[in-house]
């Protein structure tokens, strides 16, 4: 029932989601009768309704609730009774375009954490120059304060995205600071490069900048999820501000660069599709007993599929038994 655009596109995208995998089955937790009536409208589409599934849930949560009411209060929500369906081995995975603040909380309480992570960090992977054209960025949102120790578990979970997840061999892991100096950043950053250094199985690359994250020095970013909420919201903002200025540009210019322009179509169209977060829909929240990942509140029927393709990928890689194994080698458990 979450997200911007509600069940509609959820619905959408689960339909295409179980076309495209002959494998999944997709279990759409919320009001019953809404998503009965919705299927309804897909009836000439070709896909198995058995593998479809209806859980009802009297109560959903909203895109302004806080996290805590949604805790406390609405503990028949969808988002509850789809994580309680993964709690209890019915499901594989969740997935969410809702309330992130909501969904992370929900997670936690509900799944529990992988013995020895702190907290769970939220992941996502940002246009870059690197060999595979993704940087990965963690925490983006989950945990404002960091403590040192929390940022090397970010680390070695990323590492361990990065291999098992985008196919990346030996991924090379840098924590954000002010400069590559090791004197730069605050008490925190110099605290967590010791840690840092004695990574046994992660190739730590030292400090980077700002601009490391898309020139393709770092395949992994690490830094707390305030700095790394901003930095996602920015990247966005700056993509549309790009396009709205090079529309308002084309628009305003003569007959001839108008013609030009047209035979820049196809270029522009695959640039922009390196930035289309459709690509990959979701974010997983790593660390958590369990798989959970979280999508855009704007997240459309492509994203919505993608995001569910992804999740039935990560469910065959066991990733959480090496998050927990790798921690311990590296000697950053709670």
């Amino acid at each position: 029932m979450g997200g911007d655009k509600g069940p509609a596109v959820n619905v959408s995208g689960a339909i295409d989601a179980i076309i495209e995998n002959p494998e999944l089955t997709v279990l759409l937790v919320g009001d019953q009768d809404q998503i009965r009536s919705l299927l309804a409208q897909y009836q000439k589409k070709k896909y198995d309704p058995q593998r479809l599934e209806i859980h009802h849930a009297p109560e959903k949560i909203l895109m302004n609730d806080s996290p805590a009411m949604a805790v406390r209060q609405k503990k028949k929500s969808s988002l509850h009774i789809a994580n309680l369906l993964v709690k209890t081995g019915q499901a594989e995975a969740v997935f969410t375009a809702g309330n992130t603040g909501a969904a992370m909380a929900v997670s936690l309480l509900t799944l529990g954490r992988i013995p020895g992570v702190i907290r769970p960090a939220l992941l996502i992977n940002f246009p870059s120059l690197n060999r595979h054209g993704w940087t990965t960025i963690l925490d983006v949102g989950a945990n404002v304060d960091c403590k040192p120790k929390m940022l090397a578990q970010f680390a070695v979970m990323g590492d361990l995205y990065c291999r098992y997840i985008l196919n990346v061999d030996q991924p090379r892991v840098g924590l954000l600071s002010l400069g590559e100096e090791e004197s730069k950043g605050n008490d925190v950053i110099r605290e967590s490069q010791e840690l840092f250094k004695n990574f046994k199985t992660v190739r730590y690359i030292g400090n980077v900048e700002g601009q490391d994250m898309v020139n393709g020095k770092a395949d992994v970013v690490v830094c707390d999820g305030f700095v790394g909420n901003v930095i996602l919201k920015f990247g966005e903002g700056t993509v549309r501000l790009y396009a709205d200025i090079l529309k308002k540009e084309i628009l305003a210019s003569g007959w001839f660069s108008k013609l030009a322009t047209i035979f820049l179509v196809p270029t522009m169209r695959r640039m922009y599709r390196s930035f289309d977060y459709q690509k990959y829909g979701s974010a997983p929240l790593l660390g958590i007993r369990g798989i959970s990942t979280i999508g855009h509140g704007k997240s459309s029927g492509k994203a919505i599929k993608s995001a569910l393709l992804q999740s039935a990928a990560t469910t065959k890689l066991h990733i959480n038994h090496q998050i927990e194994a790798s921690l311990i080698e590296n000697g950053v458990t709670e």
